[in-house]
């Protein structure tokens, strides 16, 4: 059974900018983790670089295929990096690797990268299958074509020409083995 996709974002994400301080400020709200940030701060994503390539924060692959996802932003200090998969922690450092993609590992996946001074989140890249170039269209039943259906003489005509061809067929066979019969005793009556 797949997994509900959740939101792209980790649970308890704490923004890439959280002082440590508690104030009563009422353009400040709290975070996750209890520290104040401006209300008005737009958490900014950062890109991943992956394979195969994602197309508006997609990849499409099929089943048993690998799928690479890397961190590519640098930090100073060196951050520490981990991944989350529908929000849930899967992985540690650089790059995350999915050597044979199958069906529980289909959902959406993140990079959190944090350091002494900062945290950056990565964009959420999704892993889905391809979609199939054309849609199914339903069966509709076939009716006979007019041009070549038979009925009335024709079909007799048709029936009557087919038995005489089976007869033909069955007296040339017939001629053909009696005819060999008589070649074979003849040699037979010769050679006594």
């Amino acid at each position: 059974m797949r997994a509900k996709p959740q939101s792209p974002l980790p649970r308890n994400a704490v923004p890439a900018w959280s002082p440590h301080t508690t104030t009563t400020d009422p353009m400040l709200e709290k975070d996750a983790a209890g520290g104040d940030f401006p209300a008005n701060l737009v958490l900014q994503l950062m890109p991943l670089k992956t394979f195969p390539a994602a197309s508006r924060g997609v990849i499409q692959s099929e089943l048993s295929y690998s799928v690479i996802l890397q961190w590519v932003v640098t930090m100073d200090p060196e951050p520490v990096l981990s991944w989350t998969f529908n929000g849930v922690p899967c992985g540690m450092g650089e790059k995350l690797f999915i050597r044979r993609l199958f069906w529980e590992q289909l959902g959406t996946y993140m990079c959190i990268a944090t350091n002494s001074k900062k945290q950056l989140v990565s964009e959420p890249v999704t892993i889905s299958l391809p979609k199939p170039m054309m849609q199914p269209t339903e069966a509709e039943p076939m009716e006979p074509d007019p041009t070549l259906s038979l009925s009335g003489g024709s079909a007799i005509g048709l029936l009557a020409a087919g038995i005489l061809g089976a007869r033909a067929l069955i007296a040339g066979m017939c001629f053909t083995i009696i005819h060999s019969l008589r070649t074979d005793r003849q040699r037979i009556g010769i050679c006594s």
